[in-house]
C-alpha cells in the first residue's frame, strides 16, 4: 500500500518531499513521489525549480486523476489524496457553484467542494483535501518565523503578526485576493518567495501546525491511519 498525493504547485510539492513523507514514515506510511496537477508546469525541465499554473483547469485535473487509476499507477490497495488551495478554485470544480449560492465559506465550502470531488471521480480509494484558504495559511501559524528570513522587514512583519491574531486559526485567514494568507505576507515581506515557504514549516514543526490547522490537524493523522485501517 502507497500513499501518492496530488499537489497544486512547487512548495507543496517540496512539503510533501522534505517534511511531510518523513513524518509519516513513521507511522509506517509510504509516501511517493508527489504528483505536479497536470495544469501545472517546470519552467527548464522536469527538475526544474519553478512552477506555473497551478489548479486552473477542473476537467484537465479530473482526466490527469483518472488516468492515475485507469492506468493502474495507482492500485486499488494505494491511496491517493490531494493538497490543493481553495483559494483561486475554479469555478467548474464539483460543488464550487452550489457552495457559493448556499452561501457556504471557509471550511465549509471546502468539505463541500471535497464531498462533490470524491462523488464525481467514484474512487473508494481517492480522498480529497483541500487547503484553507491557502497553502501560506500554514506559514502564518507564525509569522515572526518570517523575521529570521527577512529581518530588513521585522516592523511589517510584526504588523502581520498583529493581523493574524485576530483569527482564531491561520485556516480563517480571508479567501478574498488582497487579503488572502500570500497577499498580505507580501504586503509586508515584498520579497518574500513562496518557493520557501516549506523552510518556513521546517522551523515551525508539524506539532504546531496542527495545534493551530485544525482541518490540516485532520488531514495529516488521516495520512497517519491509512496503513492501520
Amino acid at each position: 500500500m502507497k500513499l501518492f498525493i496530488y499537489v497544486e504547485g512547487q512548495e507543496e510539492e517540496l512539503f510533501v518531499n522534505r517534511i511531510l513523507r518523513n513524518y509519516l514514515r513513521a507511522f509506517g506510511v509510504i509516501v511517493q513521489r508527489p504528483i505536479l496537477a497536470a495544469t501545472s508546469f517546470r519552467i527548464g525541465g522536469y527538475d526544474a525549480e519553478i512552477t506555473v499554473g497551478g489548479v486552473t483547469n477542473y476537467e484537465a485535473i479530473r482526466e490527469d486523476i483518472v488516468n492515475q487509476f485507469d492506468t493502474g499507477d495507482i492500485t486499488a490497495v494505494d491511496v491517493l489524496t490531494t493538497l490543493v488551495d481553495l483559494y483561486g478554485l475554479p469555478a467548474q470544480f464539483p460543488g464550487h457553484g452550489e457552495s457559493i449560492q448556499q452561501g457556504l465559506t471557509g471550511s465549509r465550502k471546502a468539505v463541500h467542494v471535497e464531498n462533490a470531488w470524491k462523488a464525481d471521480l467514484c474512487y473508494a480509494n481517492f480522498f480529497p483535501y483541500i487547503q484553507v484558504h491557502e497553502f501560506e495559511a500554514l506559514v502564518l501559524t507564525r509569522p515572526s518565523i518570517l523575521s529570521e528570513f527577512y529581518p530588513e522587514y521585522a516592523a511589517g512583519i510584526e504588523q502581520l503578526r498583529n493581523e493574524c491574531a485576530s483569527f482564531r486559526t491561520p485556516e480563517d485567514i480571508n479567501e478574498v485576493k488582497a487579503t488572502s494568507p500570500s497577499h498580505r505576507i507580501l504586503a509586508r515581506v515584498p520579497t518574500y518567495r513562496k518557493i520557501d515557504g516549506f523552510r518556513h514549516l521546517v522551523d515551525i514543526g508539524l506539532a504546531e501546525l496542527k495545534a493551530h490547522c485544525p482541518r490540516f490537524k485532520a488531514w495529516v493523522e488521516q495520512c497517519e491511519r491509512f496503513f492501520h485501517q
